[in-house]
């Protein structure tokens, strides 16, 4: 018995979607490529060459910290998190805004090694595909540790082991979870969650992350509300 034959109007359909798909794909491949041959030529030596504080020196709760804050797929996506940035785009439509970003921690090291700091799609571009090739070539501890070794935390303070010496005058290995929240809670905004000038603003800030440790697994529900009661600075 024969199998029945498709309508004409069918498969003339199916072959001009397909055709169509091929088509925006050839169209997306072409306006992506100078910003992946500029990405491309960059020089991923200014990363290897930076300085960048060993991992074993870094508490777990600070990684935990720090991922829970700001790229709670960091140790999973390959540099970009495609579910953040759907999750993201989706909230900003509702909103009509952008108050929602996605950028991984690859990404802000991509960014902030190399000065693309201005506020346009091209540098985002160009950005995804450079922490792609970030994580081509560095492992997930490298990053991490040249990460924390160049973002800014506020007054002054340029790096953790800066950071955590500047704020409760130790060293990163001793940086307790609540010190270990509030420093990865600044990040967003350090110039206004500045600890000294904006203690409020800090507070409700380390509160979040450790409020994030907590849906993360990280804390228990009980300890994140424990330490939330805690002092912000000693």
């Amino acid at each position: 018995m024969k199998a029945p034959r498709l309508p004409r109007w069918l498969v003339k359909s199916v072959i001009v979607l397909t055709m169509l798909i091929v088509l925006a794909g050839i169209c997306l491949v072409l306006f992506l490529k100078p910003y992946k041959d500029r990405a491309a030529s960059m020089d991923l030596a200014l990363i290897s060459d930076s300085p960048g504080i060993a991992y074993k020196r870094l508490p777990q709760h600070l990684v935990d910290a720090l991922v829970a804050a700001e790229d709670n797929r960091f140790f999973d996506h390959g540099g970009l998190d495609m579910k953040g940035i759907c999750r993201a785009s989706i909230v900003n439509l509702r909103t009509k805004s952008k108050a929602q970003g996605a950028s991984t921690i690859t990404q802000q090291l991509a960014r902030q090694s190399f000065g693309l700091l201005d506020k346009t799609m091209d540098r985002k571009f160009v950005e995804a595909f450079l922490a792609l090739r970030i994580e081509d070539n560095f492992n997930k501890k490298t990053i991490l540790s040249k990460y924390l070794s160049l973002i800014y935390f506020g007054g002054g303070y340029y790096g953790i082991e800066s950071a955590a010496g500047g704020y409760f005058d130790k060293g990163v290995e001793e940086l307790s979870i609540s010190e270990a929240a509030t420093l990865a809670g600044v990040i967003k905004a350090p110039s206004m969650l500045e600890l000294r000038k904006y203690p409020d603003r800090a507070l409700k800030a380390r509160n979040t992350v450790l409020a994030r440790m907590a849906d993360e697994n990280y804390l228990t529900e009980d300890e994140a509300t424990d330490l939330q009661s805690s002092s912000l600075l000693p």
